[in-house]
């Protein structure tokens, strides 16, 4: 029973993480999400209490395809500046093709003080993940002495606003936009 929860509540959150790419879910009101997936307001109720649960939930969910990409990355045993490309690649695919991406720009502060604790420890987590490749790689002398922490937000804040510019249909790919910025990011920690 539980499996079959969690599956159709991924499905909800699948359909209605690409309605958000259009509008954002402030809004919107739980009618209004459920007339768009053609679903009774109580049956939305079901599975989300409110708006700021269907937040939550899109944010958990991106955020764990990423972590996901941080351990495969890792587990390839690569050098540090060809693991962190191959991270960065991942996540900007994460953020531009995984209809979750299109969350990633709404404020974490509509979410409930647990939920957003919860998020920002993953998201940390993801964070630590790439300031280790960053600092490994300054380590073995592919990217210049820098402050670690400093060339981390960098790199993740000009990653993260790809979906406020990013438009699935326009004239790049969302692999051409990865591997270009994933280059251009590289380049900027080379000595």
């Amino acid at each position: 029973m539980r499996a079959s929860v969690d599956e159709r509540r991924d499905q909800i959150l699948r359909s209605l993480a690409s309605f958000l790419r259009e509008r954002k879910l402030s809004s919107l009101t739980m009618r209004d999400i459920a007339d768009k997936l053609g679903l009774v307001k109580g049956n939305l109720y079901y599975y989300f209490k409110n708006k700021q649960d269907i937040l939550f939930h899109c944010h958990v969910k991106c955020i764990r395809i990423s972590l996901a990409a941080l351990n495969e990355v890792r587990a390839q045993g690569l050098a540090p500046a060809d693991a962190l490309r191959q991270l960065l690649v991942k996540h900007i695919l994460n953020i531009t093709e995984d209809p979750y991406g299109g969350v990633l720009l709404t404020d974490l502060e509509s979410l409930t003080a647990v939920q957003r604790k919860r998020y920002v420890a993953m998201r940390d987590q993801f964070e630590q993940g790439v300031r280790k490749m960053i600092r490994e790689g300054i380590e073995d002398g592919s990217f210049a002495k820098q402050n670690v922490q400093l060339a981390g937000f960098t790199i993740l804040g000009a990653i993260n606003w790809v979906p406020k510019w990013h438009r699935p249909d326009g004239p790049i790919t969302s692999a051409a936009i990865a591997e270009t910025i994933a280059d251009q990011l590289i380049r900027s920690l080379r000595p």
